[in-house]
């Protein structure tokens, strides 16, 4: 099966590519993708530990199953937001709001 595979943002930087087509057996996961995408490239392997991955735009596990022709995408985790960080609700714009 063919696979598309997209390294978002800062990923494809240190991995000096983007974007790459992979063929993968039948029946592979994302774990075989990861073995396939680093082989022998010990910091590929490293960054790649630290991504999410995602399947048509939904993430998947390692163990999940590839279909033929999905693109997947590896990138960091995101976290954060507007909210209580601080424990004080945010108004718009980031400020603390007046209680």
């Amino acid at each position: 099966m063919n696979v598309t595979v997209r390294y978002h943002g800062i990923i494809g930087d240190m991995l000096r590519r983007k974007t790459q087509q992979v063929e993968m057996p039948d029946g592979a996961t994302v774990t075989d993708l990861l073995a396939k995408v680093t082989g022998d490239d010990e910091d590929a392997r490293t960054i790649l530990k630290q991504t999410r991955a995602f399947i048509d735009g939904k993430q998947a596990d390692r163990a999940t199953p590839l279909a033929d022709g999905p693109e997947v995408i590896f990138m960091r985790p995101i976290a954060g937001g507007a909210g209580y960080a601080s424990g004080v609700p945010l108004r718009s714009g980031g400020k603390e709001a007046e209680e």
